[in-house]
């Protein structure tokens, strides 16, 4: 096994930020440093865990795991936590700054890591203190370490290989707060060893089938012929071939950072306190997700090209249903038509529901896209559309978001005498 001239080494790293979300609450408040903390929601909702400190994955709880069950393994002071997106998104904003300051080539792959490209950049070791002749980037990677926590007090840990994979996977090993460097002609011993969760792409069911075939380690797969995986497994049997002998899954895939960007999503979703077969509940709660979610395209002035409604019933089956606009919108009124129009048909089963959600596919940014030259037959209602969105986000940033909605999402709706306002947003069938 080795790393092929196909696939020619490079200097990469990975960068993972450890358990994120609670990493981002603690820089918030020092006092959660050292207990088990688990970001998601309180244990009496029908949530799950979204992340969990390594204290508290010590009893057990890990990310998708039911609130309730990681409730009953953590100890009693654990503290259980709604997670706060925008606070992610800036400190993921944050460190991303301060990866491109060692490197132009940074490719992130989510809010929480990144793979960076160091490759012809030699010069920047020697003057960390690496051996003229040859170059190790631990120094670096220190410098990145220690950096990152001393400007956003989160820690990483660092993976550095010759390809993706093996940094993947070194950084797996890292965690966390740590560092390792694997070498081009080290890759294949230190893999081979491993066994086969640690290989990216390798998840639970599918260990099950290779376990059939009495393969257990990274070793193991790695010398099976890549056609006979491809016969049996297909082009997953494939990637995984490719990734056990160290390689990338596309060897023709772009460098780091020339790549084109990926398209963002923007997703609301929440499960039910109790199953509910009720239309009104589930429209308003769907109407409600999407204006929330569009809120969120609008603040960063942001157009998405497609909607998504998920449905999750009662047994767990899930369906989900993606519609394409006919040009990119942030129009609030076009995407709840969309929505209200596909999920009454998508709810095919007499079957209670238990989560609903929301999704803008293919988001990007609102000066990319290309105006009309002349005014299209719709430009006059779009423009009173834009002025009403602008007017409603306004009263919102004042008053709160549950001040103004509109359509189905004013079922959820209750009144209260006792408030000088009368009326205030309820949502006691959701769990968040």
């Amino acid at each position: 096994m080795q790393v092929s001239s196909a696939s020619p080494a490079r200097d990469l790293m990975l960068v993972d930020l450890d358990a994120f979300y609670v990493s981002v609450e603690r820089a918030r408040d020092p006092a959660l440093v050292g207990r088990p903390v688990i970001v998601g929601g309180k244990p009496s909702e029908r949530g799950v865990v979204a992340c969990a400190s390594y204290e508290a994955r010590q009893h057990g709880a890990r990310a998708g795991m039911p609130l309730f069950q990681a409730a009953r393994c953590c100890p009693r002071d654990t503290v259980f936590l709604h997670g706060d997106h925008r606070a992610y998104v800036e400190a993921s904003r944050q460190v991303m700054q301060i990866l491109g300051r060692f490197t132009p080539r940074v490719e992130p792959l989510s809010l929480d890591e990144a793979y960076l490209d160091l490759t012809g950049c030699e010069r920047q070791a020697y003057a960390k203190g690496a051996v003229p002749g040859w170059h190790s980037w631990m120094k670096t990677a220190e410098t990145i370490q220690r950096t990152v926590f001393e400007e956003t007090a989160l820690p990483i840990s660092i993976g550095v290989g010759p390809t993706r994979t093996v940094a993947n996977v070194a950084s797996a090993l890292a965690k966390p707060r740590g560092i390792l460097e694997v070498r081009a002609n080290e890759a294949p011993a230190f893999l081979a060893a491993l066994p086969l969760g640690y290989l990216p792409g390798a998840g639970p069911r599918m260990r099950d089938k290779l376990a059939r075939f009495n393969l257990e380690t990274i070793g193991d797969l790695a010398a099976v012929p890549e056609d006979v995986l491809a016969s049996t497994f297909g082009a997953v049997g494939v990637t995984l071939s490719r990734r056990a002998r160290g390689l990338d899954a596309d060897l023709d895939r772009a460098p780091i950072g020339e790549r084109a960007p990926k398209m963002r999503t923007i997703s609301r979703a929440t499960s039910f306190a109790r199953d509910t077969i009720d239309p009104d509940v589930v429209g308003g709660m769907l109407s409600y997700l999407t204006q929330r979610a569009t809120a969120a395209l609008r603040e960063e002035r942001l157009l998405a090209k497609a909607v998504g409604v998920t449905l999750r019933y009662s047994d767990f089956q899930t369906v989900e249903t993606r519609r394409r606009f006919r040009e990119p919108t942030a129009c609030v009124r076009q995407i709840l038509e969309r929505v209200d129009a596909i999920w009454p048909k998508r709810w095919d089963r007499r079957v209670k529901l238990r989560l609903v959600g929301v999704t803008l596919y293919d988001v990007f940014a609102e000066k990319e896209h290309q105006l009309d030259l002349f005014e299209s037959p719709g430009f006059k209602a779009a423009r009173l559309d834009e002025r009403l969105d602008d007017a409603v986000d306004h009263i919102r940033k004042r008053h709160g978001f549950g001040a103004l909605v509109r359509g189905r999402a004013t079922a959820l709706i209750e009144r209260v005498p006792r408030t000088p306002h009368g009326f205030r947003l309820q949502t006691p069938a959701c769990s968040r």
